[in-house]
């Protein structure tokens, strides 16, 4: 495995470095500012380009890391079908790799599914907090689980959805940019959804398939409860992909969640109310960091 380009880039400085992985896939990332660690996983389709205005206002005072998953951005798909949990591991190479503890690692829409994914696997040792934006643990829905995406969508659509996806990836990217945001917004600066839609339609249609249909496996609800690590879950009011039910069901299951919505936001709040969204993000990030730092005082004392 490749060592990472040196550490500690200046403040505000874009600087875009890479990682070869287990398997020989060179992840790319961004490392900006300094200070404390913010970790941002984007979500499916995404790339970190969508946390770029964010990681500008948050470098004043942190170091932000922002990786490109496996089959986005400047990120190979690598051998064979990515899954959610090589997504995991590959995030817990990079931190374990970059020696960054505590960190702050914040998920958007499916990288929340990769933090806890890695969690799952990995442990929390080395996060101080984590902030889950507009996500399920679970993304389907059943008689028993009316909390995943708001569509109602069950196994028999995401099958059909990921066919589509095959099918025809710019159209379906194309009716799905627009869902990224509230819908009075996407109506009302279209501009937005366009922008979102050049970089969406690059990705592979086969790669985002199988990422999807990963994805569409994964139950962490039994897990959550063992997440005991401070918890900021932001979500969008007017998101049409999950609603507000699922966020108080996150509150309720993780150990010490409290919840931040997002009045004018639907599934991206921090591309749709970037100022509020950092606010959140800084103030949450600061406190659970001064949590760590005394919890670590006073275990050592006890030794």
């Amino acid at each position: 495995m490749a060592n990472p380009q040196p550490q500690g880039p200046e403040n505000g400085e874009r600087m875009t470095r890479h990682l070869t992985l287990r398997d020989g896939t060179v992840l790319a990332y961004r490392d900006i500012g300094s200070g404390p660690v913010l970790f941002l996983v984007h979500g499916w389709a995404a790339s970190g380009i969508f946390f770029e205005d964010i990681a500008a206002r948050l470098a004043d005072e942190f170091r932000v890391i922002i990786p490109d998953l496996r089959g986005h951005g400047d990120t190979p798909a690598g051998p064979g079908r990515a899954t959610i949990t090589d997504l995991a591991d590959d995030m817990d190479e990079l931190i374990a790799t970059l020696g960054i503890a505590p960190i702050i690692a914040l998920g958007w829409s499916m990288g929340a599914t990769v933090l806890w994914s890695m969690i799952e696997r990995h442990g929390h040792d080395r996060l101080a907090g984590m902030v889950i934006e507009d996500m399920s643990p679970r993304i389907l829905n059943d008689a028993s689980w009316t909390l995943g995406m708001s569509s109602g969508m069950d196994v028999e659509a995401s099958v059909r959805a990921t066919a589509a996806m095959r099918a025809d990836w710019p159209a379906y990217a194309a009716a799905f940019a627009p869902r990224i945001f509230a819908r009075d917004r996407a109506a009302r600066e279209p501009q937005i959804v366009a922008e979102a839609l050049t970089l969406l339609v690059a990705r592979n249609a086969n790669s985002m398939a199988d990422l999807w249909a990963s994805m569409a496996q994964q139950d962490l609800r039994a897990t959550l409860p063992g997440m005991a690590i401070p918890a900021l879950i932001a979500f969008g009011e007017r998101s049409d992909a999950y609603g507000p039910e699922t966020s108080r069901y996150l509150v309720e299951t993780l150990p010490a969640a409290t919840a931040h919505g997002f009045a004018h936001s639907g599934h991206a709040p921090h591309l749709e109310q970037p100022e509020e969204f950092v606010d959140a993000v800084r103030n949450f990030a600061r406190q659970a960091l001064a949590q760590a730092a005394s919890n670590d005082t006073i275990e050592g004392s006890t030794q």
